[in-house]
């Protein structure tokens, strides 16, 4: 027995022997100093003072994670009865896949497939996953589960790590590569994937395909290649067609006359399939629409035909609406299948086409019914009939015994630790993790318990994944209000407006951060506080609540001023750039706002602007309001570029 041996049995009987030694009673607040305390002195277990420390942690909440430190630094032979009870214990939770990856990577170096395979459970890293299946293959070189896992982590866009090379070997070696799933793996390199695969891929394929691979290159580098019927020699027309279907997606977006022109030549000499035909009359139409192309009608007429999606649909029906034809619209909409025309927005453009053919019954019968409902179209429906808009306001209400049965989950209780601690993402992975473990009432509780606690961001996201939406004083929180409130006057904003941009940007999510580089409650890109400040803003100053609100509420006041004090046009820029959405502004003649906002070409804008205006109106009653904003806008006019 050696000596680490021993020492990995100290270990694991100071982290799991319960102490009989009676340890004063602390505090919630006292265990929280000394858990950070026994963080630090988590890499000596044997000391006197760690072990003091676990007696007096006994019961908090947040003890597993000093076991987890410890286990983890030792995940050694020794200690396998402790790590599979821990693992056993905390199973699916946050506590489990960081030791258990540790707990494989070391009996993947020690040789013990037996142990491996035990303890494996997919958690998304390839690697281990390459091991895994790897070993199957050692105990049984026939496993058909190992092939299957073997073909799928081969059939990537991308190079797989070094520890997966043994497994494709054995892979290979039984005749499971196949020509057919080398071309696979090509494509995906090829289309998104990593195109420097594209070379050692072509050495895989069989010599008179090999021509393919550089095709693939060639019109990766070049959409245009699609245009020279002389690079398609027809030897296999199904993988030619793959590549100028490729090719052609991405021409159509910045040389729309020659994608048209290419299209028109290739459809002559090749057959493509059902699919490839959708997906380029899709893809076509929404681009030719985009751009407002002559062609744009024939297209979207074309795509139509092919099991349209709803998205296709509303780009049709914009584009019909950007021309103001109005019984054109109408019979746009009549040709939309019923699980979809009878949703809020074709509705509501229902209704507003009615008007303007002069069927005002009808129109109005439309409008009164989608102004009972609280979404975008529902107030811009009321604001046209001069109504005040419907919120249907219904707050849960939950016994508080519910809430404290939740509350004492250990889950929960991490949780809260986590956020007391300032931890905030390792307080939301137990959150998740708790509502995995729910019914659908308890999570409409986890819900309503959040909001208890100030967690509005989780609040939020509760609800809307439990799907009640009737809890509007929960849904839109107005925290932070001296910072909103005091901001908003300063720089002369709605405050309503602010809480909306708020809401929509972050859940009131202070560390928020999106992958574009936004940060904090506002999402206040870095650049963009270093011009309002005049000066270089730290990245960890848009975290605090104060200083992003500042920054924010300063950067809404610049494009009210951009856009001549349109809170409209103030919205949509806070989303895409002032720049931007100058561009969308008409050419010439003014248009009706509810129009503009409809045919914003980005999907994402357009979805934002609808967002803010229809969170300011109900932010707006909640601070007392009571004036329909919708009124209003359901008048205004967009100017034409100046």
């Amino acid at each position: 027995m050696t000596i680490r041996y021993l020492l990995c049995l100290v270990i694991a009987s100071a982290l799991f022997t319960q102490t009989v030694l009676a340890t004063p009673k602390l505090n919630r607040e006292q265990q929280r100093m000394l858990f950070i305390k026994a963080e630090r002195l988590a890499h000596n277990p044997n000391s006197g003072t760690f072990k003091k420390v676990m007696q007096q942690l006994e019961g908090y909440p947040l003890k597993p994670y000093v076991e987890l430190k410890t286990l983890k630094k030792f995940p050694f032979m020794a200690n396998k009865k402790q790590i599979q009870s821990f693992l056993g214990k905390y199973e699916s939770s946050p506590l489990d896949s960081p030791l258990r990856k540790k707990r494989l990577v070391y009996l993947a170096n020690q040789d013990q497939p037996a142990l491996f395979r035990h303890f494996y459970r997919d958690m998304g890293n390839t690697a281990l996953n390459c091991r895994y299946a790897e070993m199957l293959l050692q105990k049984d070189p026939s496993n058909a589960q190992a092939f299957e896992l073997a073909e799928n982590l081969w059939v990537v866009g991308k190079s797989q790590p070094k520890d997966c090379d043994l497994l494709f070997k054995k892979w290979q070696k039984a005749g499971k590569r196949t020509s057919e799933l080398v071309w696979k793996r090509l494509s995906l390199a090829a289309d998104g994937g990593n195109h420097t695969l594209i070379p050692y891929l072509k050495t895989l394929l069989p010599k008179d395909q090999q021509y393919l691979a550089d095709l693939w290159l060639k019109v990766r580098r070049s959409p245009s290649q699609v245009s020279r019927l002389s690079n398609f020699p027809g030897k296999y027309p199904e993988k030619e067609t793959e590549i100028q279907v490729y090719g052609l997606k991405r021409l159509i977006s910045n040389n729309r006359d020659l994608a048209l022109r290419s299209w028109e030549k290739l459809s002559t000499r090749f057959v493509f399939s059902t699919i490839q035909q959708k997906q380029i009359s899709h893809r076509f139409a929404i681009f030719l629409a985009l751009a407002d192309h002559e062609q744009a009608e024939v297209w979207l007429e074309k795509a139509t035909n092919f099991e349209p999606d709803t998205e296709l649909l509303r780009w049709h029906l914009a584009h019909v609406l950007s021309k103001q034809n109005w019984q054109h619209a109408l019979d746009v909409i009549d040709f939309v299948p019923a699980e979809i025309s009878n949703g809020n927005v074709f509705q509501y453009w229902k209704a507003r086409a009615y008007e303007k053919v002069g069927a005002k019954e009808l129109a109005d019968k439309g409008l009164q019914q989608l102004a009972k409902q609280r979404h975008y179209y529902g107030f811009l429906a009321s604001g046209k009939l001069s109504e005040m808009a419907s919120l249907n306001d219904n707050p849960l209400l939950i016994a508080q015994g519910d809430l404290d049965e939740l509350a004492a989950m250990p889950a929960a209780q991490r949780a809260f630790e986590f956020r007391k601690l300032g931890r905030n993402l390792s307080a939301r992975r137990e959150w998740i993790f708790l509502q995995s473990q729910l019914t659908q009432q308890q999570k409409i509780t986890a819900a309503v318990l959040a909001s208890q606690q100030n967690w509005h961001d989780q609040a939020i996201f509760g609800f809307s994944k439990s799907g009640y939406l009737d809890d509007l004083s929960r849904r839109f929180p107005m925290p932070f209000d001296s910072q909103v409130q005091s901001n908003a006057k300063k720089n002369n904003i709605d405050v309503a407006w602010t809480y909306a941009i708020v809401r929509r940007e972050s859940s009131f999510m202070p560390d928020a951060a999106s992958h574009a580089g936004a940060l904090g409650l506002m999402q206040v890109m870095p650049g963009t506080a270093r011009y309002l400040a005049k000066k270089k803003v730290k990245r960890n100053s848009l975290f605090n609540p104060n200083r992003n609100v500042e920054l924010g509420t300063q950067y809404m006041r610049y494009l009210m001023d951009k856009m001549d004090n349109n809170p409209i046009l103030a919205t949509a820029s806070y989303n895409a750039g002032w720049r931007r959405v100058k561009q969308w502004l008409p050419e010439k003649g003014n248009v009706p706002l509810d129009l503009w906002i409809e045919t914003i070409p980005y999907k994402e804008t357009r979805n934002y602007v609808m967002a803010v205006l229809a969170y300011q109106q109900i932010y707006s009653q909640h601070l007392g309001g009571s004036k329909n904003l919708f009124k209003e806008l359901a008048t205004m006019q967009i100017q034409p570029k100046s």
